[in-house]
């Protein structure tokens, strides 16, 4: 957390304000990655997304001015502003590569206080950088959580390295996502959502008793996928998947 609370006290000097918060998404609450405030524990980190205005920020995907938070009759009662003493909130949000929004960042004042223009410019600059250092958070998040699960497993590893430039999943028994190689997206063409959904579409094809055939993935918004996927097993509770499209895709009607 040590690099978000750097940016997060930068951007508390630079606006002069009382303090900023850098706060992503986990479960129901926003958890303070970046917090201006030194030595801040844990646990005064999180807090309900419903009871913050950077709830709002977030849900609404939209930068956020507000002047007067105690004579704004949308936020006044928002436990976070009695419990940080707010009176004046910037936020914009934060968003994964595929614009779906996973936090925000907020500029908080003590007093009532109009927010200009540069000033809003500024913050949303400093929230693409911040976007940019939390995908690749991520991104090492997974790959050290595939390398634990595939540390012990030759056989996996044989499977990944003889699959080189094939579309590649790994999930487990839950039908979480452990991994999934660029040539998925490069190849399939599908959003993060549909990455998603790929777990459960090889699991359903297994539940019957099959090695291999042909799934459809459907999103909201979207248009169909026809895939063809080869399932492996080479460890108890992982299963790596090798997808391929059967033909162009489609809309659903």
């Amino acid at each position: 957390m040590a690099e978000f609370d750097a940016l997060a006290q930068s951007v508390a000097a630079k606006l002069n304000c009382q303090m900023c918060l850098v706060s992503v998404l986990h479960g129901e609450a926003l958890r303070a990655l970046g917090h201006s405030k030194q030595g801040q524990p844990v646990e005064d980190r999180i807090m309900y997304a419903r009871d913050t205005i950077c709830g709002h920020t977030m849900r609404t995907g939209a930068p956020l001015r507000v002047v007067d938070v105690r004579n704004d009759a949308r936020f006044r009662d928002v436990p976070s502003v009695e419990a940080m003493s707010i009176g004046a909130y910037l936020g914009v949000p934060l968003c994964r590569e595929d614009g779906l929004p996973i936090g925000a960042m907020c500029a908080l004042a003590a007093s009532p206080r109009i927010w200009s223009n540069s000033e809003l410019a500024y913050l949303e600059a400093v929230a693409d950088l911040v976007e940019s250092k939390i995908e690749r958070h991520a991104l090492r998040f997974e790959q050290k959580a595939l390398s634990a699960a595939l540390a012990e497993n030759d056989a996996i590893l044989t499977t990944l390295a003889e699959a080189s430039g094939k579309a590649i999943t790994v999930h487990n028994d839950a039908g979480e996502l452990v991994f999934a190689n660029v040539a998925l997206r490069a190849d399939l063409d599908l959003t993060y959502q549909e990455l998603l959904v790929l777990p459960h579409a090889a699991q359903r094809l297994a539940s019957g008793g099959a090695q291999s055939g042909a799934v459809s993935v459907d999103t909201p918004g979207r248009p169909s996928h026809d895939l063809h996927v080869q399932l492996y097993a080479p460890k108890a509770g992982l299963t790596l998947a090798e997808w391929s499209r059967t033909k162009t895709a489609h809309s659903t009607s």
